[in-house]
């Protein structure tokens, strides 16, 4: 019963541990499409200030409004730069994730294997104890009717008030008794 409980925890463990990898690679999934996204915006990004910047170069009246866009344009690209260096570690923080996962599930399929060996072994020694219980009964049963038999003959000899002192009978009663007490000293040890 305890190695059914454990072996239903362990199966719970696991399927809870196989939705939980689920749920990390699809994060990752995400993750990814996002960094894709912020490299694309990044050179989109680029390319608009390469575009203001020869526009400027025309525009000599504009050129101090352009200059503020560019470094704001810069700060936003340290910003998305700052983001995707966050969003890189989150992947790493994911894949050690995942693979602590990974190796968790292993060692419980590694227990899993070995609570069932142990179950097999421990079915196996029960169904070595039956078969020698059974034996033993037999052996008791054959016994038993062999004591039976004798207290029959003993009875037998007995109602026919056969005298203490008849010789072989008295020889062959005592006999009787002495093979009664011994079966019935091996079923007592058995």
């Amino acid at each position: 019963m305890l190695l059914k409980n454990s072996i239903t925890q362990t199966e719970t463990e696991s399927g809870r541990m196989d939705l939980e990898k689920t749920n990390v690679e699809e994060k990752m999934n995400i993750l990814e499409k996002s960094i894709m996204s912020l490299h694309t915006k990044t050179k989109e990004i680029r390319d608009d200030i390469v575009n203001h910047a020869s526009q400027q170069k025309t525009i000599e009246k504009s050129s101090a409004n352009l200059l503020k866009q560019t470094k704001t344009t810069y700060q936003h690209i340290a910003q998305k730069e700052v983001e995707i260096e966050d969003l890189s570690n989150e992947i790493s923080r994911v894949k050690i994730d995942n693979l602590n996962c990974v190796q968790q599930n292993e060692l419980l399929r590694k227990k899993l294997d070995d609570l069932i060996a142990e179950l097999k072994e421990k079915e196996n020694e029960v169904e070595k104890a039956e078969v020698d219980i059974k034996d033993r009964l037999g052996k008791i049963d054959k016994r038993q009717l062999r004591v039976d038999k004798l207290n029959r003959i003993w009875a037998n000899l007995k109602d026919a008030g056969v005298d203490e002192n008849s010789g072989p009978m008295e020889a062959k009663k005592n006999n009787i008794l002495k093979q009664t007490k011994e079966l019935e000293d091996e079923i007592i040890q058995i």
